[in-house]
């Protein structure tokens, strides 16, 4: 996936201008635009920080998590297409082939963006009193529970295990920039982890709709390399992130 926004808003101008970019998005993200689809997306993980600390009615939950799910199929074919395209570039294959790819794949995004069922927009509630003490309170629990959490994932095989550890250090990230901003450890941490992810998806696109036959086992391998050395970024990125971890306990 792209990087991670480098040192983004926080406190009060963040919170002023979330409802304003969803408007701002709404037009473009239905009609299918893939940098909308991608802003979007994650608008709803900065927003679904907000309503953990808010404590919001589980009614607007639903509505950013159903808006999340709308997007995600489309921003995770538009992800893998990157992916598969570079790989081909990276192969040797000739223009013709690859435009042909590109084709498909545009033809692929289009079937998928027919079929997706737009929610309403949803509402962002008022922040109740005291919500920075409220949202250090969380990030200090959540810091914690990384903490208990990721020594046996830096140890795990299942990818299902990384992937709902790199859930909850996004929304790590995204309750700690209601206060404060992401050192760089933590967005390069989570810039490793998207890529693993986005090996996980084209792997399982890959697998499931028999895509590229000719190709299929170098971009299996590819990806998998991909993971791996990802997931080994992130094991040495561990000891300084857990310094920062520590510090927001108290």
């Amino acid at each position: 996936m792209s990087k991670s926004s480098k040192k983004g808003k926080t406190g009060t101008d963040q919170r002023a201008s979330l409802g304003a970019q969803l408007s701002g998005l709404w037009p473009a993200l239905v009609q299918g635009d893939p940098k909308a689809v991608h802003e979007a997306r994650k608008l709803t993980r900065k927003v679904g920080a907000e309503l953990s600390v808010t404590g919001a009615p589980k009614k607007v939950r639903r509505a950013w998590r159903d808006l999340r799910r709308a997007v995600a199929p489309l921003r995770d074919h538009d992800v893998a297409g990157e992916h598969l395209a570079a790989a081909l570039e990276e192969q040797g294959r000739s223009p013709h082939e690859i435009a042909d790819f590109r084709r498909d794949w545009q033809r692929r995004r289009a079937e998928l963006l027919a079929g997706v069922q737009w929610p309403e927009q949803p509402p962002l509630p008022e922040r109740p009193d005291k919500f920075k003490r409220r949202a250090r309170r969380t990030l200090a629990h959540e810091a914690q529970d990384l903490l208990d959490d990721t020594p046996a994932v830096l140890k795990a095989e299942s990818p299902e295990t990384w992937h709902e550890w790199r859930k909850a250090l996004k929304h790590y990230r995204y309750t700690l920039e209601l206060v404060d901003k992401s050192p760089d450890v933590l967005l390069n941490t989570l810039d490793a982890l998207g890529r693993m992810q986005d090996a996980e998806v084209v792997r399982g696109l890959l697998t499931e709709n028999q895509l590229l036959p000719d190709q299929r086992e170098a971009l299996l391998a590819r990806e998998l390399e991909a993971r791996r050395t990802s997931q080994e970024q992130v094991r040495t990125l561990w000891p300084d992130l857990k310094k920062h971890l520590k510090a927001q306990r108290r």
